[in-house]
């Protein structure tokens, strides 16, 4: 049984400032060694999905679709010969020119020598769906998204699509592809990682603001931004003018490990979700910040009433609502650390990567069977 995940870092611009800190480093490491590093930095869904499946018994692979990574790819896969092999792409695109002929090739050879049962293709990672369809005679073609339909995607080009997102599933199925609800979760390896101590920060948000994607987000912590001492690590900061309040309280970048950290020492972190979701609280910052066992605030949805026991985290309302709890929490530590514990805990038993990994090995298998008529070995 073999699969590989494709993923990248987000935002990337993150990826690329770490390897410019340590070029010299990362410029000495062969392809597997710049994959285990990419891997500890802890970005996206790092290995949680891979490492649980491998001790099912699979072999699991991650790719990392960034530049630096691919470049390790190609020296490992033709050695001397790269610069032949590029001459040789230039040449085509000289007769039929094709975008990233060169990702591509070495992508499509990678996989040829890799075999795959299952091709895991996780959200945006700047590559055309349809490409993988010259795979799809030998493998389950697999993607998992939440976030906004990527340009040159289509659901066709999938044979089954995770996503903890209703709305999207219930999309995909009219479109006659089989979708699956994959809920978010926790890596509880990544406890180990974090450095223990004193919170640092009173309030703090992590992500994207000024899209179109994020207007009732943007708007809710600008309101913040003006009345409490929130800290926003984030990108899209250069949309906002100098003045603007969010400019004020942006901290740089931050993703992975780092991020992580951060909730970690933050006695606060707020959370509200994108458009695309509909009303619904499905994003992976609910899981990460009660995982490192922090205290979240969050909008009200109905789905997490459904989902969640009370007594986990808080939810507002609107800005001032917001405010208010904010307030109130900073002002009864011991009430907001106990709600902190019990989010912990209820994650850590119910929403762990193993246990996500054991449901996605099942559907893995159930469909692959659908597809070929066979069982995976």
């Amino acid at each position: 049984m073999r699969i590989i995940k494709f993923d990248t870092v987000n935002p990337e611009k993150y990826l690329n400032s770490l390897i410019e800190r340590n070029e010299e480093k990362v410029e000495k490491m062969n392809r597997q060694e710049m994959l285990d590093w990419i891997i500890a930095t802890r970005s996206n869904f790092s290995d949680f999905y891979t490492f649980n499946l491998r001790q099912m018994g699979w072999d699991a692979e991650e790719f990392i679709v960034t530049d630096r990574y691919l470049e390790k790819v190609e020296q490992e896969l033709y050695g001397s010969s790269k610069a032949v092999k590029n001459i040789k792409d230039m040449l085509a695109d000289t007769v039929r020119p094709v975008k990233d002929r060169r990702k591509l090739n070495i992508i499509k050879d990678y996989l040829n020598r890799y075999k795959p049962d299952v091709i895991f293709v996780r959200e945006q990672i700047g590559i055309p769906s349809e490409f993988w369809g010259s795979f799809s005679r030998k493998s389950l073609i697999v993607s998992r998204i939440a976030a906004p339909v990527p340009r040159f995607w289509s659901p066709a080009d999938f044979d089954l699509i995770f996503t903890s997102t209703e709305i999207y599933r219930k999309f995909f199925e009219l479109n006659n592809v089989r979708s699956v609800i994959n809920a978010n979760g926790f890596e509880e390896r990544v406890l180990g990682e974090l450095r223990q101590g004193d919170k640092l920060y009173n309030t703090t948000f992590v992500g994207g603001l000024g899209d179109k994607f994020w207007l009732n987000r943007t708007r809710c912590v600008r309101y913040l931004a003006q009345n409490t001492d929130i800290k926003w690590w984030g990108y899209n900061e250069e949309v906002f003018e100098k003045n603007d309040p969010l400019r004020k309280v942006h901290q740089g970048l931050s993703a992975g490990l780092e991020m992580l950290q951060i909730y970690r020492d933050s006695k606060i972190v707020f959370n509200d979700y994108g458009e695309i979701a509909d009303g619904m609280g499905v994003n992976q910052r609910i899981f990460e910040v009660l995982g490192v066992g922090s205290f979240l605030l969050t909008r009200k949805a109905d789905n997490l009433e459904e989902t969640f026991p009370k007594g986990l985290f808080e939810v507002f309302t609107d800005e001032k609502d917001c405010l208010d709890k904010i307030n109130y929490f900073l002002r009864n530590d011991k009430e907001r650390e106990e709600i902190a514990a019990a989010g912990q805990q209820h994650v850590l038993k119910n929403y762990s990567y193993k246990n996500l990994a054991s449901e996605i090995d099942r559907v893995l298998r159930e469909n692959f069977k659908i597809k070929f008529g066979r069982d995976l070995k």
